[in-house]
């Protein structure tokens, strides 16, 4: 039996409001389906291709694969792209949303104002953001008022000095001052001298610049399972206490800050997931791959500018928490006239000296070679990951240009 046309029977509005909800769901049927591509595209493409140019150009910069931290070439330095998991792709992803801060950002020294009670008083601000170590090149880093290193403390032997702190970071942490002699509620060590300073919150210190010296401040942690890591993420900076009476004579005077960084594609600080499980857990020790001076690697470093006949001072910090660095001047000898920020009765006269974690050598070298000349570290890995620069006579240029 034939069946009805029950579409003819149904009303005009009807049929068109049929018409327009089908044209509809076409329409929302190919959007999500291009929304899906489109996500998958980023997801499985993009991204992983933009972590393995990270990773590759720091490779390139390294001359090569990534290195363990005792120097030795390594493929899972840096991980490739296309084998970090969702977690890492986020994890990535959030840090770009960081500050950028670079060289540009620096202050070389921090400047203070004087109190009603005669303090000179400073201000730090311990945050997270990405840091430039290269051109384009960037880390994720825990600094000291948005920078690596830190800025420069310059008080005179005797001074009465206040730091106040306050700390912006996702997690609590304190400042040691090293090689200062320092009241001991003043020592920066959580559950010993004092607690954890937590987010959000400030810490005032207060004590005597003594004894003079090239000194620094750095983090302690929230604990002790946390001290070396916060300095891993790069809480730290140079501390100048300068003698009432000067007994070494120069012309001109360098802060070198010596560091060391485990980065991963994607400008990853390998650091972070150390602090999120511990440094008793399986590798909590960082494989290094980067080595920095004054937070840049060469040929992006700084150089050290001299004329002839001009003496100069250059103080060595090493901040870092494993790396030793014998470092090394081409065409000159000096002479090391302080370690630890002490004065040598009867200076070494040397072309090489070596620096370990936490000390600090003041060498005085005097310009009587003209030209442009290489400072680095002799544990030449070190050198080829970045910590290099020069000492440059005026009026002279490397025979190439460095960058």
């Amino acid at each position: 039996m034939e069946q009805p046309n029950t579409t003819n029977n149904r009303p005009a509005d009807v049929l068109q409001e049929e018409r327009t909800e089908h044209l509809l769901s076409r329409y929302r049927f190919w959007l999500f389906a291009v929304l899906t591509v489109l996500f998958m595209v980023t997801f499985i493409y993009y991204l992983p291709l933009r972590f393995r140019e990270q990773a590759g150009g720091h490779e390139e910069m390294m001359g090569g694969g990534g290195m363990r931290g005792d120097g030795a070439m390594g493929e899972h330095a840096h991980e490739d792209g296309d084998m970090m998991n969702m977690r890492d792709m986020s994890t990535v992803a959030s840090l770009a949303l960081l500050p950028l801060r670079g060289p540009s950002n620096r202050l070389e020294r921090l400047p203070f104002t004087i109190s009603a009670d005669g303090y000179k008083e400073f201000r730090l601000g311990a945050s997270e953001f990405r840091w430039e170590y290269a051109s384009g090149k960037w880390v994720h880093a825990w600094g000291y008022n948005g920078q690596i290193p830190g800025p420069e403390i310059r008080v005179a032997e005797g001074d009465k000095v206040r730091v106040i702190i306050k700390n912006s970071l996702p997690d609590a942490t304190t400042v040691h001052w090293h090689g200062l002699d320092v009241p001991w509620q003043m020592d920066g060590v959580a559950g010993i001298s004092q607690k954890a300073i937590e987010p959000g919150t400030t810490f005032t210190y207060e004590f005597a610049a003594v004894p003079a010296g090239t000194r620094f401040y750095h983090s302690h942690g929230k604990d002790h399972m946390t001290a070396a890591q916060q300095l891993d993420m790069g809480l730290s900076g140079a501390f100048i206490v300068e003698p009432k009476q000067e007994n070494i004579v120069y012309d001109r005077e360098y802060t070198l800050v010596l560091d060391e960084w485990d980065i991963l594609a994607g400008g990853v600080n390998s650091a972070i997931s150390h602090i999120q499980h511990g440094a008793g857990m399986m590798d909590a020790v960082p494989d290094f791959n980067t080595f920095t001076i004054n937070g840049r690697i060469f040929p992006y470093t700084s150089k050290l500018d001299v004329k002839k006949g001009e003496s100069v001072l250059v103080r060595f910090v090493n901040v870092g928490t494993a790396a030793f660095h014998p470092m090394h001047l081409h065409g000159h000898s000096f002479k090391v006239v302080a370690r630890d920020g002490f004065l040598l009765e009867h200076p070494e006269e040397r072309n090489t000296i070596t620096v370990n974690p936490g000390e600090t050598v003041d060498i005085l070298v005097v310009g009587n070679n003209p030209g442009p000349w290489l400072l680095h570290c002799h544990h030449v890995h070190h050198a080829a990951a970045g910590m290099s620069t020069l000492l440059q006579y005026e009026g002279y240029e490397p025979v190439q240009k460095l960058k």
